[in-house]
């Protein structure tokens, strides 16, 4: 029996999930289904813009959760 292809079995391919064997099922889904692989173009156009952020917090968040985690500690102990 063919298994299904679906979104998440996309998702898996773009971060590198899944075995060899469904890696082809997939591919071959793709090369079938014009919709599933403009999804995965899209999957991979996102994921390389999120994996292009560089967010960093602000010295003051860094503070606070400084503070708050040393507080938390003395109160424990």
């Amino acid at each position: 029996m063919a298994q299904s292809i679906t979104l998440d079995h996309i998702l898996q391919l773009v971060y590198g999930e899944l075995d060899s064997k469904m890696v082809h099922s997939v591919m071959e889904a793709m090369e079938a289904d014009p919709a599933l692989l403009r999804y995965y173009h899209d999957c991979i156009a996102t994921r390389t813009m999120l994996d292009s952020i560089k967010e960093e917090p602000s010295p003051t968040s860094i503070a606070i959760i400084a503070e708050h985690s040393h507080d938390s500690h003395t109160e424990a102990v």
